[in-house]
């Protein structure tokens, strides 16, 4: 089990979650939520700097594409991909 973020990452990439989902999450409008779902996220929390503090999650489209999105847990957050998140979980679009 991955220790931190750069593991976890390598791990899901080796898994076929290789896909960086970001891009879509800057241009996204609410309609990609309903092809797209949750099917696993992990949060890394670093104890020493709160800005430090990020989740991944891996998604999966209808159609099968497979990847990630790392969403700063901070103030610091992307508030396009932070739209695209809150849709997902608001839309009940999350496995596991």
């Amino acid at each position: 089990m991955a220790n931190d973020l750069a593991d976890y990452q390598a791990e899901t990439i080796a898994r076929g979650y290789s896909h960086n989902f970001s891009v879509e999450a800057r241009t996204a409008s609410s309609d990609i939520a309903d092809e797209l779902r949750i099917v696993e996220y992990r949060s890394f929390d670093t104890g020493t700097d709160p800005g430090d503090d990020v989740t991944m999650y891996l998604i999966e489209s209808t159609g099968g594409l497979q990847g990630y999105l790392i969403l700063s847990d901070s103030f610091h957050v992307d508030p396009q991909k932070a739209a695209l998140i809150d849709a997902l979980l608001a839309n009940g679009r999350v496995i596991g």
